[in-house]
């Protein structure tokens, strides 16, 4: 969104949201269109700035579309690539939630399209730019469609520009945070040792560095004037931090326990290594590695495998632990079971 803003000086900018769009939209090549064009006249409708810039004749055109029967993407296409034309300015095209969409095959058939426009854009006015967002690398959306497929990796878009900004946080922009937040709160901490101790548990991830800080702060300390929250602020209190964020109902482990099940190769690699201290050497080009590093539950290590932070870690180890201990008794549970019918019979 603060892209979005940023680019309205010098672009006419569309910033589209898939996460609104219901699975119904993407069942069908005319629904995904119809609610495509919707969803660009809501916005037209909502941002009088964009309704000013944009060519009005060409995109009621555009909207005129939406009552036609069998409308097809190519339709929707050649409709863009009219507006894109007439337009004052460029436009670019953001679509943010890209994944909720990568399940459908009418939505590869819109990158295959859109990928078709933007390579022959000297000859036929497309977009600017589009920039999407979402956690698969856009090479690799198929493996949702399809992951038992060998043909998983047919990519409809095959641009892409490395990303090499590092999102995690260093220790010393951990320090940071906390003396700000000393600043206001007077704790009397040791901010380079509890950014320390706070980094050697997350490797620098943002959610986790935030939620340790939250439970701390909300949890641990007992109130600010209280004398237990200068006691917080230390490394036991990290500690016990990560206690309480490992029994919790976290949305980033489910998350992560949800690609686990959809990747069994992955789950089975990290098993391995956590469950059976397994070294596997690392090459970003197998695919469970490939796949360990772009969710983000991996990372290489003295060029072998590693999970990426210890709170990953510990979850995961328990977790498969827990697992493998309720398999064991309910097995013990069945044996006796078998055992009595098998004296009935």
């Amino acid at each position: 969104m603060e892209l979005a803003e940023y680019l309205k000086t010098d672009y006419i900018v569309f910033f589209i949201d898939f996460q609104i769009m219901s699975s119904a939209s993407f069942k069908e090549e005319q629904s995904f269109v119809v609610s495509f064009i919707e969803h660009m006249e809501e916005l037209v409708n909502m941002e009088p700035e964009l309704r000013e810039a944009i060519d009005g004749e060409s995109f009621q055109n555009m909207v005129s579309l939406k009552h036609q029967e069998g409308i097809s993407l190519d339709r929707l296409f050649r409709s863009w690539s009219r507006l894109c034309q007439n337009s004052p300015k460029p436009i670019v095209m953001i679509i943010d939630e890209i994944d909720s969409a990568s399940n459908h095959q009418v939505f590869l058939d819109f990158l295959s399209m859109l990928r078709g426009y933007y390579l022959s854009r000297d000859k036929r006015a497309i977009f600017y730019s589009v920039i999407f967002s979402g956690v698969y690398d856009i090479k690799n959306l198929k493996l949702k469609l399809r992951p038992e497929s060998e043909h998983q990796y047919n990519s409809p878009w095959n641009i892409a520009a490395d990303f090499s900004i590092e999102m995690s946080f260093a220790s010393g922009q951990i320090e940071e945070m906390l003396r700000e937040y000393e600043a206001d709160y007077h704790t009397g901490m040791d901010t380079r040792a509890v950014a320390e101790e706070i980094f050697q548990y997350t490797s620098g991830y943002p959610y986790l560095v935030s939620a340790i800080s939250k439970l701390i702060d909300e949890k641990i300390a007992g109130g600010r004037e209280s004398i237990e929250f200068a006691k917080a602020w230390t490394k036991e209190g990290v500690a016990q931090a990560v206690r309480i964020l490992l029994k919790e109902n976290v949305s980033l482990f489910d998350s992560m326990i949800k690609q686990l099940d959809t990747f069994q190769d992955l789950r089975s690699m990290m098993e391995e290594m956590l469950y059976k201290g397994r070294k596997i050497s690392f090459s970003p080009a197998e695919k469970s590695i490939h796949l360990g590093i772009m969710f983000g539950f991996l990372k290489e290590k003295d060029g072998y495998v590693a999970v990426a932070n210890r709170i990953f870690e510990m979850y995961l180890l328990n977790l498969f632990i827990s697992e493998e201990s309720v398999k064991s008794e309910i097995l013990s549970g069945i044996l006796p079971c078998r055992s009595r019918l098998h004296d009935q019979l």
